[in-house]
């Protein structure tokens, strides 16, 4: 009995397809015989050259980290294997093709295993090893009789530490038989990954089927997906398709930061690529700067989401308007007695209970009222003959942005109609499209009047309002005031132009911190000039604050001349017209925290943290300042 695809999946593959004969035929090219043109002549001499090297045992392993885009950790690295460097078989593909076709593949797929696994121990405990695997391979009764276990061991290694890529998806002719096969393994403790999903129906197809650990989306897809919405959507069904098995999603061929910064932004769990790690051995790891990279993307996205889920601050239920009700029952005369009497241009239809079941504009009665026969017809009968019976319901609580996406999305003929908003079930008003969209546009405007200019950050009013709503939940919360030392003489030397710049490094470096030790509800803002605000919680305070002044004193030298940083100082003239010498710029932080001290308002908190301010800046060099009056009352110096 042939697979059934799930709807929602099978909707999608037909587009899937579609891009990939679209990209061969801008070519010329077909499938087939993009796959016949690509192989290479397969001579004698070439077979020769493999038997060579297997019995010579000439394979070098090569590593390249999985790496998880969430936190910028390496859950593991695929072995790649290569042939001899002076040979034409030095590239897999190649090796591969040569082996398939002399029926060798067996003998070299075992080897490339065993030369993988016996470096394997250079791996941390914790990281898996991916294994690629023909699919012809893990059907061989041989490849079954327990080899790869019995190396292991011999290595000391487990089987749940590896994890068996699936490659070949062509040769999967019979998924049943197929995913019997691979549980052999799996009872095993080995873990199965699904190579180039999304590069056709087929690898769709196996991934509903044999329901892997891993689902690699095929670097076809990857490439340029920043630019390319199809792409973008073929994501996120798979990373839907990934929630439903219980499978992870790894993007293969990551090879720029706004690649990076999408998947990220797609809920992918894991990536591979040029752009994070090159095939490597001894096992690369990963750079600072793209650790950071990650950080910052996960920042930004968390502050994304959270405002999406937060809207501009108000919800729906805010500015909804009462319009008439009437029940289904009610005849039409009634309800146009209504619309002649009242100014309203809509109303609702409620049940016994209260709960809106249907909606009746003024402009679409009239229509049906003026058609042939139309006073006739529906002049005397109930109105929920006439009345739209699917209007668009909404809960009060859902944000106007929220709103206003699904408004815009109705079908031309309703877009305008009223949106109805409900609490616990019952009618609550109405909200006209107008006002959504005026709302969202005055709050619009709001906020960005109430933005810095330069780093783009809440300013003071959106602060002073976080503050006030904090000391009224009587949370447990922390605020991190941020300040730069000496940085008024950098703005002598440098310029203005150039202090603007360290203020944007600044900001970013925070937004790294906290997006590799934060939280998604932590708050970041730019009081003004060279002071900045963090809201977050306790336990998060300390790593966030090692973070960023770790960065900040490597990244901030540099912003100055070579010969300033030899000599450690600017010399600067002073208020009095003298030449001083100040230090390399630095970063204060002072932290105020309720746990042991509960505050009236922010102006108490505001005024705790100016005297911890003072304090920091009578130390030398970056460093944070705790409020005394904490039970872990401590300065940390750098």
């Amino acid at each position: 009995m042939p697979l059934k695809l799930p709807q929602w999946l099978d909707d999608i593959c037909s587009s899937i397809m579609g891009f990939n004969n679209a990209a061969l035929q801008l070519s010329g090219i077909s499938l087939a015989d993009a796959a016949i043109s690509s192989a290479p002549c397969i001579t004698p001499d070439l077979g020769k050259e493999l038997e060579a090297i297997i019995k010579g045992r000439r394979i070098t392993p090569v590593y390249q980290p999985i790496v998880s885009l969430q936190t910028g950790t390496i859950m593991g690295y695929e072995a790649l294997s290569r042939g001899p460097a002076d040979s034409p078989l030095h590239y897999p593909a190649n090796l591969f093709r040569v082996a398939i076709a002399t029926n060798r593949l067996l003998a070299l797929e075992q080897l490339c295993r065993e030369t993988a696994l016996r470096h394997a121990t250079t791996l941390g405990v914790k990281q898996l090893l991916f294994l690629n695997m023909n699919a012809e391979v893990v059907k061989d009764p041989d490849f079954r009789g327990g080899l790869t276990k019995a190396f292991l061991i011999r290595q000391g290694l487990n089987p749940d530490q590896v994890t068996f890529e699936i490659t070949e998806r062509t040769a999967i002719t019979d998924f049943e038989s197929f995913a019997k096969s691979l549980n052999h393994y799996r009872q095993q403790g080995y873990r199965i990954a699904v190579d180039d999903a999304g590069a056709g129906y087929s690898s769709l197809e196996a991934i509903a089927a044999l329901r892997p650990n891993y689902i690699k989306l095929d670097r076809s897809i990857i490439h340029a997906i920043d630019k390319d919405p199809l792409k973008q959507a073929m994501v996120d069904a798979m990373t839907k398709l990934a929630a439903v098995i219980h499978s992870k999603v790894i993007a293969e061929g990551i090879e720029s930061a706004d690649e990076l910064s999408t998947l990220i932004s797609k809920g992918v769990h894991y990536g591979q690529g040029y752009f994070l790690a090159r095939p490597d051995f001894p096992p690369p790891k990963i750079s600072e700067e793209v650790l950071e990279m990650i950080a910052d993307f996960n920042f930004q996205d968390k502050q994304a989401k959270s405002r999406s889920r937060k809207g501009l601050g108000i919800n729906i239920g805010e500015i909804a308007e009462p319009v008439p009700t009437v029940q289904p029952a009610t005849a039409v005369n009634t309800v146009e007695e209504i619309f002649t009497t009242r100014h309203v241009n809509g109303l609702v239809v409620v049940d016994d209970g209260d709960r809106p079941v249907g909606l009746l504009m003024k402009d679409k009665l009239y229509y049906q009222l003026g058609t042939n026969y139309g006073m006739s017809l529906y002049y005397r009968r109930p109105v929920e003959r006439v009345m739209d019976k699917k209007p668009l319901i909404v809960n009060a609580e859902l944000p106007l942005e929220a709103v206003s996406q699904i408004a815009m999305g109705r079908e031309e003929y309703n877009i305008y109609d009223f949106i109805i908003v409900v609490r616990d079930g019952k009618f609550l008003g109405t909200v006209s499209v107008m006002s959504l969209l005026n709302n969202i546009t005055n709050l619009q405007i709001h906020r960005a009047h109430n933005s810095n200019p330069l780093t783009g950050l809440p300013g003071n009013l959106v602060i002073e309002s976080r503050l006030k709503e904090l000391i009224e939940n009587r949370d447990a919360f922390a605020v991190m005031y941020l300040d730069l030392d000496n940085f008024k003489a950098y703005n002598d030397k440098y310029g203005f132009e150039r202090g603007d710049k360290v203020l944007l490094l600044t900001s970013q470096i925070v937004s790294r911190s906290l997006g590799k030790s934060g939280s998604a509800d932590d708050f970041f803002g730019h009081i003004g000039g060279d002071d900045f605000i963090i809201i977050t919680k306790p336990e998060y305070v300390q790593n966030i604050a090692e973070n960023i002044i770790e960065l900040f004193d490597r990244e901030v030298t540099s912003q100055y001349h070579p010969d300033d940083l030899t000599k450690g100082y600017l010399e600067v003239k002073n208020r009095k017209g003298q030449f001083e010498r100040f230090p390399v710029t630095s970063i204060s932080i002072a932290v105020v925290t309720n746990q042991l001290h509960p505050f009236n308002n922010y102006l108490e908190l505001a005024e705790v943290a100016a005297d911890l301010k003072s304090l920091a800046k009578q130390q030398a060099g970056s460093c944070v300042v705790y409020d005394r009056r904490h039970k872990a009352s401590q300065t940390t110096a750098r």
